[in-house]
């Protein structure tokens, strides 16, 4: 285990955990956390010895948002606030757009900032006593730098409301979205995470990375378009010629497993 003062990065099996750790201020994301963060997803996506990613939280919170003292902070300079503000975005890209998937393991409270983090994680997985919150308006900030990912995961239509609200909702809320993919109690959190991560581990690699992308871009294409269709098909072609597949066909056929899967 890794033990980064604000991220625990542990390995267990083909997947890493990585922690927040800030148990004292509900895991609010302050610099290091974010920086620690980012690195660590880029190390990780390049990493061919790890399967997945399971982004979690320490004590009784997943993770409260930015922390507020650390934002107050940065917008004291003109140069900081700009910088600050860019490092978190990428943040958030950085997970939507790591090649590995990436399960958010979430309970106690999910706000702000956090539910950016859960959004542009690939599968969310609560349990049944967290409370979701964009509280920024009631702080006179806006939710700017997790709107492209919290937008796509709860719809346009609850962010209507809950961007201006500031309102807390529900797991069940949430799950209801769609935003949630499993609900549970909290005793069962980490048996469904573990679930998943067979799931995953029986899961081509490469394949999963280009699924990851392909749904990324699908969802910003014209259905209509002809060069839709070509793009798609031409992804079918490049993975159905690769070694990856080869196995992967050859194995369902002589009823083996994959190599990936041993």
């Amino acid at each position: 285990m890794s033990n980064n003062t604000a991220v625990l990065e542990e390995r267990r099996g083909k997947s890493v955990w990585l922690t927040l750790n800030r148990p004292e201020v509900k895991n609010a994301m302050n610099g290091e956390m974010i920086e620690a963060l980012v690195e660590a997803f880029r190390r990780l996506g390049a990493d061919d010895n790890t399967r997945a990613i399971v982004l979690a939280g320490a004590g009784d919170a997943f993770c409260s948002g930015a922390d507020l003292a650390y934002m107050m902070q940065q917008a004291q300079q003109q140069a900081a606030n700009q910088q600050s503000g860019l490092t978190l975005s990428s943040l958030f890209r950085t997970i939507a757009e790591c090649p590995k998937p990436v399960v958010a393991r979430v309970h106690g409270l999910c706000f702000a900032g956090a539910t950016g983090l859960v959004s542009a994680s690939d599968i969310l997985v609560a349990s049944r006593n967290v409370k979701f919150g964009l509280p920024e308006v009631k702080r006179g900030l806006i939710p700017a730098t997790i709107s492209p990912y919290v937008v796509q995961a709860m719809g346009v239509q609850a962010a209507r409301r809950y961007f201006i609200t500031g309102e807390t909702f529900t797991a069940e809320q949430a799950h209801a979205m769609g935003m949630v993919h499993e609900l549970c109690e909290p005793a069962e959190l980490d048996a469904r995470v573990d679930a998943i991560l067979a799931e995953l581990d029986t899961c081509a690699p490469l394949a999963m990375a280009e699924c990851k992308k392909l749904v990324r871009d699908v969802s910003r294409m014209d259905i209509t378009s002809d060069d839709t269709h070509h793009d798609v098909a031409m992804r079918l072609v490049k993975v159905r010629s690769s070694s990856e597949a080869t196995e992967g066909m050859m194995a369902f056929m002589q009823k083996r497993k994959p190599a990936w899967a041993q």
